[in-house]
């Protein structure tokens, strides 16, 4: 197995933007070049995360706060990093997480108006000041991430108004203007295989294999 120093990337993007399909592109990519690599979604990750997830996404769940729903984010987000993050980093491994704390503050700070400040010392006590090497987020307009879920039946998220989720997307793109070295901004109306090319491209500077 190939070492290098330890990576954590995260990719973000409304439902549908078609981040997790290149998440897990990488993911097989790095693994048949023979890294150590882990890919995780969120929330889930783990066995007590992915209960968490099934409370957060059941759409019986119609009275859950906003408070409630931020605080479950990062409930789950705390095991899976002191559980499984943190761990494959000490071993100096690549760790992909399929979202993290970048959609709490997108979809719970600018969707649901939370306030970023009280996010922000949630974070602090949750994830401490573990933070992406490297951020991709794949942003889609909202008409073509919703043509893309037309045949699965959406959860509580997915199924949110239209302001809510065009909030949560302007939350992303203020997240890259705040911290534009951080992150990789990809137009997800690109074919997939024109994402790939650039992730990968991204990514082997981050691995020193590309100048």
């Amino acid at each position: 197995m190939k070492t290098v120093k330890p990576l954590l990337i995260s990719f973000e993007g409304i439902d549908g933007s078609g981040k997790s399909t290149q998440c897990k592109m990488l993911y097989h990519e790095l693994l048949d070049r023979g890294y150590g690599v882990h890919l995780y979604r969120e929330p889930g990750g783990t066995t007590i995360s992915e209960k968490i997830r099934d409370i957060l996404l059941d759409r019986e769940n119609v009275k859950m706060t906003p408070i409630t729903e931020m605080l479950l984010y990062f409930s789950s987000r705390n095991q899976l990093i002191t559980e499984k993050v943190l761990p494959a980093l000490a071993r100096g491994e690549i760790v992909l997480l399929d979202r993290f704390v970048d959609s709490t503050i997108a979809y719970q700070g600018y969707g649901r108006d939370l306030s970023l400040e009280n996010i922000h010392k949630v974070a602090e006590v949750a994830i401490g000041d573990l933070s992406p090497d490297l951020t991709i987020l794949v942003d889609t307009p909202l008409d073509t991430a919703e043509t893309r879920m037309d045949n699965r039946e959406p959860d509580r998220l997915e199924a949110e108004n239209e302001d809510f989720k065009q909030r949560t997307r302007q939350g992303y793109l203020k997240l890259v203007k705040e911290d534009p070295n951080r992150f990789l901004l990809l137009d997800g109306r690109e074919t997939i295989d024109t994402l790939k090319r650039m992730v990968f491209q991204r990514v082997d500077r981050l691995l020193g294999t590309k100048d």
